[in-house]
This record gives structure tokens, C-alpha cells and sequence, in this order.
């Protein structure tokens, strides 16, 4: 079977590297197969495939995008605007790249225990790149942001019942983190965004 699947990676490489949703499926099948191309990057799929550099190159694209947004949004990047970036900063025919080679990528960070993981505020995906745990009333907090990207403590207050103090704490340590930013404006009730 695994020779089978190599001479199927060989004779469809140039559709492996050019194609993401090939590519995807083609990953999917081999660990079906119990074979990981990604397990070593002078591993024979893995050079078949290509993989192997492309994964270690995305990789490297991405902490240095994280790594130049990191003053704006905290460490934490949101993925459509992550893959945004990576394709206007690909060279121009490079492998096209979709949600599953950026997790792929990600996930050949964590050796670096850096902090590089993928998380989930309601429906947004975002890439954390800062090596910090997100607790959960973090990740609560957040999720009221998803739509309007602002919130009060009164919207915190409405929307869980807390009380003050605990409030006060939460958004005190998200500001200390750099995970959110107060706007104060005259005479109304500060905004966090």
C-alpha cells in the first residue's frame, strides 16, 4: 500500500504543490494510511510531496507577520487576516495557501514553545502568538467583541452577570497583556476594543 501511495504522490507532485484542496486531501489519505509526511523533513513523502519545505517556510512567514502586528493587536491575529498577509507576502506562483497548511505550520511551531497555537473566541479563529494562557473569562470577554470589535463593562455585566470585581480584574489584566486597548471618551462609559 505505502508503495502504492508513493508512486500516486509521484506521479501527481506537480498537482500536490500547485493545488491546496489536492494537497489537503492527499495529507488526509496518507494519514488514513498511517503514514505522516510530515514526520521528518528529509523523510521520503515529505520530499515527495514537498511539504516538508513549504511547511517549514510558511512557518517562518508566519511568526514574522505575528511577530510585526504583534503592537497592534496584542498577539492575537485573526486567521483570514493572517492568510491575507501570507498571500500578498508569497512570491508571486508559490504554492497557493488555505486554513489547513496554516495550521500545519503551526503546528510544526510548538518544538519552539513559543506560544504559536490556534483559538476560538465564538465564531473568529485567531492565532495567539504570544506564549501566555488565554483564561476563560479572557476567551468570554472576548467572544463580545466578535461582532462590533468593542465592549463595556456594562456589555460584560448584561451579558454574564458578573460582578464588579471581577470585571475590573478581567479587563485590568487584558489591558497589563496588551490584549485589548481602552478608548475614554468625554463623558461616556469607556469602550474596549
Amino acid at each position: 500500500m505505502k508503495s502504492s501511495l508513493e508512486d500516486f504522490v509521484r506521479i501527481h507532485q506537480r498537482e500536490i504543490r500547485s493545488d491546496p484542496v489536492f494537497r489537503v486531501q492527499v495529507q488526509r489519505m496518507c494519514q488514513l494510511l498511517g503514514v505522516d509526511p510530515l514526520a521528518s523533513r528529509k523523510g521520503y513523502m515529505a520530499e515527495l510531496l514537498g511539504v516538508g519545505d513549504f511547511y517549514c517556510e510558511l512557518g517562518i512567514q508566519i511568526i514574522d507577520i505575528c511577530v510585526g502586528t504583534r503592537s497592534v493587536n496584542g498577539g492575537l491575529i485573526e486567521m483570514d487576516e493572517l492568510r491575507r498577509r501570507l498571500i500578498e507576502r508569497r512570491l508571486k506562483g508559490s504554492e497557493p495557501v488555505v486554513e489547513d497548511d496554516i495550521k500545519r505550520a503551526i503546528s510544526q511551531l510548538k518544538p519552539l514553545k513559543s506560544g504559536y497555537r490556534i483559538v476560538d473566541f465564538g465564531n473568529r479563529r485567531m492565532v495567539q502568538s504570544v506564549a501566555r494562557e488565554m483564561n476563560s473569562d479572557f476567551s468570554t470577554v472576548l467572544t463580545l467583541a466578535q461582532y462590533t470589535n468593542k465592549f463595556t463593562r456594562e456589555d460584560i455585566r448584561l451579558a454574564w452577570n458578573w460582578d464588579q470585581d471581577r470585571i475590573h480584574a478581567c479587563i485590568n489584566d487584558m489591558l497589563c497583556l496588551g490584549i485589548i486597548w481602552v478608548d475614554e471618551p468625554d463623558f461616556e462609559e469607556p469602550e474596549y476594543w
